[in-house]
């Protein structure tokens, strides 16, 4: 009630500008530009949950136009009357445009794979060990497989990656290093500082690179007023693509596939492919899973370009057995 109670002011404002200057189309754009920039950037742009431009991505790629669209026939509505032309050729470029954009995803590149887990929180230290002894398994097994050539796991799928959890990846690390086609995005939580970042892992010819997100969920995650164990939040800067199976790859991890700044920060460096990584055990029997996946599929349909997203489910964890190596 509150995100939503702080999400509506900005509308509020739009509200009275409009009753202001009832018969001024400009200040009227103007006022929806400035609602538009304010409810996207932060602060508010922060709230991934009740946010109104999030939900018009999440119906699809026509959905922040149809949005602006209605806007502008209102203003015309108002301005002009219903006699005019205008606003009925704008409610006929929302139903062509939203026609149009009904188009299909492109396929993923042959030989890529995501993992999805049904591990759910992990409880005592030994967890991500164990864990990842198992996952380890059956990453190598994907990888045995020559047509594979990357492999996509859930977000902090092994928890911290420690010295101890390291070790465990050593095999795969050192399996890329003589197989250089081949990649694992793995989720961990990287120490950083008294922090921490949320971040997948590209383990790749031998060598392990830090891919972190750059707004994990407030306060559950990043929490300022103490910033022991506490998210790294960077809001600003321009995400570039990374380099997966020579290809450029945009990712979002978790809360970023409820957002929009860090979805429009990649239009800066249009990727090929998009990647998601979630870790939603905490949200079995609600839609939030689908929300994540409707956004994350909204986008890449915008872009052209085939998704591919890991989860990991469940409330408890089942700690699997060591396989015998």
């Amino acid at each position: 009630m509150a995100s939503a109670v702080v999400l509506a002011l900005p509308y509020l404002a739009y509200d009275g500008l409009i009753r202001r200057f009832p018969a001024q189309i400009g200040p009227h754009f103007a006022g929806l530009v400035t609602v538009t920039a304010i409810s996207i950037l932060p602060p508010l742009g922060v709230i991934g949950w009740t946010n109104p431009w999030v939900g018009s991505f999440e119906a699809g790629p026509a959905g922040p136009v149809l949005v602006i669209e209605a806007f502008i026939v209102i203003v015309l509505l108002r301005v002009f009357g219903s006699r005019t032309w205008a606003p009925r050729v704008v409610a006929g470029v929302i139903t062509g445009f939203f026609a149009i954009c009904q188009v299909p995803l492109p396929a993923l590149p042959a030989g890529w794979v995501a993992i999805e887990t049904h591990h759910g929180l992990l409880k005592g230290p030994m967890s991500p060990i164990v864990i990842s002894f198992h996952l380890r398994a059956v990453v190598l097994q994907k990888l045995s497989d020559p047509h594979t050539h990357v492999v996509v796991l859930p977000e902090s799928i092994v928890g911290y990656w420690l010295p101890g959890t390291a070790a465990a990846w050593q095999p795969v690390i050192q399996w890329t290093a003589t197989h250089s086609r081949q990649t694992v995005l793995l989720g961990a939580l990287v120490p950083e500082g008294r922090g921490y970042a949320d971040a997948l892992l590209k383990i790749h010819a031998g060598h392990v690179r830090v891919l972190p997100d750059r707004i994990p969920v407030p306060f559950s995650m990043w929490h300022p007023w103490n910033p022991i164990e506490s998210a790294r939040m960077v809001v600003f800067g321009r995400r570039e693509a990374v380099r997966v199976d020579g290809r450029k790859a945009g990712y979002l991890i978790c809360y970023e596939q409820l957002l929009t700044l860090p979805e429009l920060s990649l239009t800066f460096s249009p990727p090929e492919v998009l990647i998601g990584a979630a870790n939603d055990w905490w949200a079995k029997g609600t839609n939030i899973p689908e929300i994540q996946r409707a956004s994350l599929r909204a986008w890449a349909r915008l872009w052209d370009i085939p998704v591919i997203d890991a989860v990991n489910y469940g409330y408890t964890t089942t700690v699997p057995a060591i396989p015998h190596q």
